[in-house]
């Protein structure tokens, strides 16, 4: 009788639980906050160090070949903290804020980082001290560790069949490409947006992506 019970419950619980339907990414530097971290290039022999400022620069890096990078190691020390002096970039905050608190039960909202994983907890503390705070509860923060993040959405996806619609903010043309791609391969009938954000003169766009 009591394993009847747990079963019914089960069931009841599965079937009264809104699906998932929509699927909302948000990505942290230079999306949700203007990054003041800054990813050091150090020469293995000489103890030299240079700062990569950008994301373009880092991507641009990143696409020299191995005997350019030769003697060089990359240090990320900076961004496993967010300084509270870190400015929010209002425009995105308040559409993030604004799909974090919608009453609609079928959409899952979620921040994946290229930072690492010890680093959830600072983006977490930045976004919960805003002002008005923003209830992250039900906001799942990933770090990727400077993975790819085409593999981890395709999880969630695999996850929730029920997903129609998706839309990703996201500053690197890399992870839009990488993540597009991905989408048309494994999940063609989902409705796609991709915004890359791009600040000008101090105005932020949002441009659809569609390089």
């Amino acid at each position: 009788m009591k394993l009847i019970l747990e079963n019914w419950r089960r069931y009841l619980t599965e079937f009264l639980e809104t699906p998932i339907t929509k699927l909302r990414v948000f990505d942290f530097d230079d999306t949700l906050a203007h990054t003041v971290a800054k990813i050091k290039v150090i020469n293995t022999k000489t103890g030299e160090i240079r700062t990569l400022d950008s994301q373009k620069e880092f991507e641009a890096y990143e696409e020299k070949g191995d005997e350019e990078k030769e003697g060089e190691t990359l240090d990320f020390s900076e961004f496993e903290k967010v300084p509270e002096e870190t400015p929010p970039i209002e425009e995105i905050i308040k559409i993030f804020r604004n799909m974090v608190e919608h009453p609609g039960k079928d959409r899952k909202v979620m921040i994946i980082t290229a930072r690492m994983s010890e680093a959830v907890p600072e983006i977490k503390d930045y976004l919960e001290n805003l002002k008005p705070p923003i209830d992250l509860d039900d906001v799942e923060v990933v770090g990727t560790g400077g993975e790819s993040k085409a593999p981890y959405i395709q999880r969630e996806l695999d996850g929730m069949p029920n997903v129609n619609s998706f839309i990703m903010f996201d500053d690197s043309e890399m992870n839009l490409v990488e993540v597009r791609t991905m989408l048309e391969e494994n999940f063609p009938d989902i409705e796609v947006k991709l915004r890359r954000p791009k600040i000008e003169d101090g105005e932020v766009r949002l441009p659809i992506f569609r390089d």
